[in-house]
């Protein structure tokens, strides 16, 4: 009996180890602070308005209008004269200004799964099924007046690692109207995290290179919101956060890859991101700027049977055909979520799941679940 001892204590041991190595990397939350993030809103758009972030001067590759972009709040930036000036993008718009006016009502007006608007925010939300009639997929058209509107929270008002919560939830917590996922920042030690105006981590991402041979990417991919209304996606190795935090920037996002960049298609057609599942398909979700305070956020189904799910490409040729100038890549997956509310909390009477968040791989017996995550990216006003 003796010479089992030796051998058991040491099986135990290592059960012990790898139990605890798994708590420590997925579970157990580490170097969390309580952070209300909604304090720094108004103390943001007040602050003295920097210049302009650079933009690329590469032509779009959309057809786009050239007499039209949405119209900008008074936070929008004016660029200084002292500076050499870039070529500014042509964002697309197809409606008039008093078309575009026209979209914002009164009063409220809310229909569960598909709309929302006010005075001052107007969301609509359309439902399509792809070309091959493979995967569901869900389109939230947002304008919005002032960029204030667009904002980040955090699980439990609380930065860290593996600080979760679910996408409804949080956004119930801040009255939100429309909410995704955001980057899941907590499920990494690293990587830029900057919300609402504030810096919460300026570490550089430890991530490695993903893509392929013939298209090769270094992350870490972030994308950057302006004061501005505008989107920029740059790599942390090129510049600091303090750098783009200078320039006005309001959130700064480090998960993607870039999916549209000045118009054009930024992901090869076998890039994929580095963890994910089911040979490339796979639930996204994703946000996109038409033009300044005209936004997308797109979501889509996967990991069912009718639900096979996108790849990047595919995710950035719809990007491309919703005319995004810009388009970033989200966290996937099982963390997938758009979520619609009145804006008043009151979910368990209003509030609504638009897609249907899946957390097992294909099969009929797939659990319509949502996932917990660290943050989200939501629109709302309380």
């Amino acid at each position: 009996m003796r010479k089992f001892v030796l051998p058991l204590i040491f099986v135990a041991v290592g059960c012990c180890f790898i139990t605890y190595s798994f708590l420590d990397t997925f579970v157990i939350p580490k170097n969390t602070k309580k952070v209300n993030l909604d304090n720094n809103i108004d103390d943001f758009f007040n602050q003295s308005i920097p210049n302009n972030p650079p933009f690329s001067s590469k032509p779009s590759s959309n057809p786009i209008s050239s007499n039209a972009t949405s119209q900008i709040t008074s936070e929008t930036s004016t660029p200084s004269t002292s500076q050499p000036q870039l070529e500014s993008p042509t964002y697309y718009e197809d409606k008039t200004p008093e078309e575009i006016e026209a979209l914002f009502t009164s009063e409220v007006v809310f229909k569960e799964y598909e709309h929302y608007s006010d005075p001052d925010i107007y969301i609509n939300i359309t439902t399509h099924r792809d070309e091959e009639d493979t995967t569901t997929y869900y389109v939230a058209d947002i304008r919005l007046k002032s960029l204030s509107y667009l904002r980040a929270a955090l699980a439990h008002d609380t930065f860290g690692e593996n600080v979760e919560e679910r996408t409804s939830d949080i956004c119930k917590r801040k009255k939100g109207i429309l909410a995704i996922n955001g980057d899941y920042y907590g499920a990494q030690e690293a990587g830029y995290v900057l919300r609402n105006g504030e810096i919460l981590r300026n570490t550089i991402s430890k991530s490695e290179s993903f893509g392929n041979k013939d298209h090769p990417r270094k992350n870490p991919e972030d994308l950057a919101i302006y004061r501005d209304g505008t989107f920029e996606i740059f790599n942390e190795h090129d510049c600091s956060l303090e750098e783009i935090a200078a320039k006005g920037a309001w959130q700064v996002f480090s998960f993607g890859p870039g999916l549209i960049e000045n118009g054009q298609i930024a992901v090869a057609e076998n890039e994929e991101v580095e963890t994910a599942l089911s040979g490339g398909r796979n639930q996204r979700t994703a946000i996109g700027i038409i033009a300044p305070l005209h936004y997308v956020f797109v979501v889509n189904n996967g990991r069912l049977t009718d639900e096979k799910g996108f790849s990047l490409y595919k995710l950035a040729t719809i990007m491309s055909d919703l005319h995004c100038y810009n388009a970033y890549n989200f966290d996937g997956g099982g963390s997938s979520t758009m979520y619609l509310d009145d804006g008043t909390g009151n979910a368990n009477k209003l509030g609504h799941l638009v897609n249907k968040p899946t957390q097992n791989v294909y099969g009929s017996t797939g659990e319509i679940k949502q996932r917990e995550v660290s943050d989200i990216v939501y629109i709302g006003k309380k």
